[in-house]
């Protein structure tokens, strides 16, 4: 389990870092890892070079990037894991809610109500479920994580599945509808159809602007305003 912890305070982070190993050692934890950032920027770069953390511990009151300014820019990178708050003020409760935080808990922490949120958080993580899609290939059946999948195309009655790793992978020739072929995809609330033959990662998704949607902050797509504005929307409201 990689745990992150972002706090301008060396003393706070500290003591956070003992608890965090006290927790691993009750609970038989042997692959706890933790890092320490003192400035949200570095936690964002960190990200942004694929380090995959389960959970990040942000402080709310830090200098540079405040902990809600962090937390909306992990969501607007696609960070899924935990976000649990800590902070000396109760004045930003409303605020961490608005980044889907696990929790926001007052220092000095008590060991308890930290140990109790973390097992709560890794019940969390534990459900969650990977999806993986089989895709027909001239190769032979390839198994993707949806994960993975920035887009879905359709191009001459092939799917071409666009992957957060810049590569593509094309399906055999299609001899269903395009919605039949994308349904098991479309049943995961990640993904949305636009217009007739494109299917969208929405937890991908870094900016909608008028007239494309762009992924990773990297990979650019190109819509009518109209789908731009719908995708928008939604996006907006998950």
């Amino acid at each position: 389990m990689n745990i992150a912890i972002c706090d301008d305070d060396n003393q706070s982070s500290g003591m956070l870092n003992i608890l965090l190993k006290e927790y691993a050692s009750r609970k038989n934890i042997n692959d706890l890892s933790v890092s320490i950032y003192t400035d949200g920027n570095d936690l964002l770069d960190a990200i942004q070079e694929d380090k995959c953390f389960d959970i990040c511990i942000l402080d709310i009151l830090m200098p540079t990037v405040s902990g809600i300014e962090l937390g909306t820019k992990l969501r607007e990178k696609a960070y899924n894991g935990v976000i649990i708050y800590l902070t000396s003020s109760k004045d930003f409760a409303l605020d961490s809610y608005k980044v889907k935080a696990f929790n926001y808990i007052l220092k000095p922490v008590i060991p308890d109500e930290l140990y109790s949120t973390l097992d709560d958080a890794i019940t969390t993580l534990s459900t969650k479920v990977d999806k993986t899609v089989m895709v027909k290939t001239k190769e032979g059946n390839v198994r993707i994580s949806s994960n993975n999948i920035l887009y879905v195309e359709l191009c001459k009655r092939i799917l071409i599945y666009h992957l957060d790793n810049g590569s593509t992978l094309e399906s055999l020739y299609l001899r269903v509808p395009f919605t039949e072929a994308t349904r098991d995809l479309l049943a995961n609330k990640n993904f949305l159809q636009c217009g007739a033959g494109k299917v969208i990662n929405l937890s991908q998704v870094t900016m909608v602007s008028n007239e494309e949607i762009i992924f990773k902050d990297t990979y650019k797509v190109y819509f009518s305003k109209k789908i731009c504005n719908e995708i928008r929307s939604i996006w907006n409201n998950r």
